[in-house]
């Protein structure tokens, strides 16, 4: 790591901190809102009718004409390669799958366990389908979470399935890559993933965006570009490949602030993060079960946080997400929680 790199993750890891404790500080309401259960069934039986759609998605990717292994080809597809049609990242009707699973995971009792299961099988097919690592990931943190908070398994548990899980990334991306999962290639993908993006940032040149906040507030150039009252196109979700000092397109989370706006970026944006993650912590720790479900779907930003930034990047998704989990608190009912 060098001097930028230093500097940068100081300054992240300082203001998530301070952002975070300054939002435990405070005290919430000993109230909680309880899901609707006839909006969740409304989403279950509206995510069973979108199943067709991921498997007309599979049939188009798998048979494009593209000179590349099936796994690849589901790949290039999920990217918006080989012309498939409908062929965007993260569908709509994905969303609408992970609200569910989490919905009926959390109250997965003997009369739901079979639809939790079932909507399991859905977004972990979406992961196998985009041949995504990060959305096999989210799933399984989210899982491990909910069933620790609901304390259906324990700490050992927790740490066992966390290497379970990591081993499954391990050969998901073997066979997306066609490679053989030896320790040699095993200790590139960590080398890859862990270590390189630091290399990659000391290369970032700050307050280089050629438009303003154009990574940080990508969102919006999406939108006025879309509809048409805007000529900036929104910069690619998949950050650029390099080959010196090493061969990566992983910059850290901190890309996209120090790009826009140098280390003012990286001071600023780092305690509203963590101030968000903190409030949502804290809701959490009193037994909301909003709050529950919100945090497992964060947990795996926290975790690939010097990977890269998916909050920002990503916001449109996790804004559509946020909005269909609530939903069905927001026509249910109340009920009081412990102080």
């Amino acid at each position: 790591m060098g001097r930028q790199s230093l500097v940068g993750v100081g300054l992240w890891a300082a203001g998530l901190v301070v952002g975070a404790l300054f939002m435990q500080s405070f005290r919430y309401s000993a109230h909680s809102m309880q899901a609707d259960k006839r909006i969740r069934e409304i989403y279950f039986w509206i995510s069973l009718a979108c199943v067709p759609l991921l498997a007309r998605f599979v049939i188009q990717a798998l048979g494009a004409n593209l000179d590349a292994s099936p796994a690849m080809r589901l790949r290039w597809a999920a990217l918006g390669s080989g012309q498939i049609d409908g062929a965007a990242y993260s569908p709509f009707y994905y969303v609408l799958w992970l609200a569910t699973y989490l919905l009926y995971l959390y109250d997965a009792d003997r009369k739901h366990w079979i639809r939790a299961c079932l909507m399991g099988v859905l977004v972990i097919s979406f992961g196998i389908a985009t041949m995504s690592k990060l959305l096999i990931l989210n799933v399984g943190v989210m899982t491990l979470v909910v069933l620790y908070h609901k304390e259906v398994i324990r700490f050992r548990h927790l740490v066992t399935g966390a290497g379970v899980l990591a081993v499954i990334l391990l050969v998901f991306h073997a066979i997306r890559q066609a490679k053989s999962l030896d320790g040699e290639y095993t200790a590139f993908v960590v080398e890859q993933y862990v270590l390189r993006n630091f290399a990659a940032f000391d290369t970032v040149q700050p307050c280089s965006s050629s438009h303003w906040g154009e990574n940080v507030f990508r969102i919006f150039y999406a939108v006025t570009y879309k509809l048409g009252i805007g000529t900036v196109e929104p910069i690619d979700t998949l950050l650029p490949w390099i080959s010196k000092p090493v061969n990566t397109n992983t910059y850290t989370c901190l890309y996209p602030f120090f790009k826009d706006f140098g280390y003012w970026g990286i001071a600023l944006f780092a305690p509203f993060l963590g101030a968000m993650i903190g409030w949502v912590y804290k809701r959490r720790q009193q037994g909301d079960e909003f709050f529950t479900m919100l945090y497992a779907y964060f947990s795996t930003m926290l975790i690939i946080e010097f990977d890269a930034e998916i909050f920002f990047t990503n916001l449109a998704g996790n804004v559509k997400f946020v909005l269909l989990l609530l939903i069905p608190f927001l026509f249910g009912g109340y009920k009081k929680r412990a102080e």
